[in-house]
């Protein structure tokens, strides 16, 4: 497997941030040939944002390793067709993220938007998160993904179901020994929007934040396996987000008629 496999490592953190260090790390006890293409600084909650109109550079940092001043989705593209143009990687992997990346959160994730753009020229995409504590934002420990990150990796390489899907991984935020187990499971459709307004103690001045997480939450859904259960969750996302019972329920019924 590690003569076979060309895997592509980025994130929404930044080229120098302990997770993608971590993933790297996973991805080299996996495959001989890892490569690294990743935003110069932070674009956490970017999702699938492209820098269009607006020049880039490619930053070489080490024989393997590039950052870009752009979005994850940059990132792998420029990954995909410029840099492995001659060999295109055989996986994605996004993250590991620092903070859980669940729920209706993945729309709007850089970290699941690097998997994504995987899927779409062609390779396995596998998006993967640290959960931790956000009213501690300065403590989150990284054990359960160092040690079952290459195992659900693995895991998913050996046994993902066709090319597209992208995989949405997170670890739970206890002790790696602590882990219940691997789990597919959805993700958590809210009931509301979670994000909204918040003032700052500057005059004029306010945060787009999480408050509160909205309520009810399904049991069997991703938020509440990973954060009440200590699960490794792991959700297949599709990329084909048509509804096709919408379009068969209203075939025939529009009309531009009035």
């Amino acid at each position: 497997m590690a003569d076979q496999l060309r895997i592509l490592v980025t994130n929404d953190d930044g080229v120098d941030a302990p997770g993608i260090k971590l993933l790297e790390k996973i991805a080299r006890k996996i495959s001989d040939d890892v490569w690294v293409v990743a935003p110069a600084g932070n674009q956490s909650g970017v999702g699938h944002k492209f820098t269009l109109g607006t020049e880039l550079s490619l930053d070489q940092r080490d024989s393997q390793v590039f950052a870009i001043e752009g979005t994850p989705a940059d990132c792998v593209v420029i990954g995909m067709t410029h840099v492995l143009k001659d060999k295109p990687a055989d996986i994605v992997l996004s993250g590991v993220n620092r903070g859980q990346n669940i729920a209706d959160i993945i729309h709007c994730s850089g970290t699941a938007a690097g998997a994504r753009e995987g899927v779409l020229h062609g390779a396995l995409g596998i998006a993967l998160s640290q959960s931790m504590d956000f009213s501690n934002e300065q403590m989150i420990g990284w054990e359960c993904a160092e040690r079952h990150g290459e195992a659900a990796i693995r895991s998913i390489i050996e046994n993902g179901a066709g090319k597209d899907v992208y995989y949405n991984v997170n670890f739970p935020r206890c002790a790696a020994d602590e882990v219940t187990g691997i789990e597919l499971v959805p993700h958590q459709r809210f009931s509301e929007a979670a994000f909204e307004y918040y003032p700052s103690d500057n005059d004029g001045k306010f945060f787009v934040t999480i408050l509160k997480t909205p309520s009810p939450l399904d049991a069997d859904a991703d938020c509440v396996r990973l954060l009440e259960h200590n699960a490794v969750t792991v959700t297949p996302v599709r990329m084909q987000q048509s509804d096709f019972d919408a379009i068969n329920d209203l075939q025939g019924k529009l009309s531009l008629d009035q």
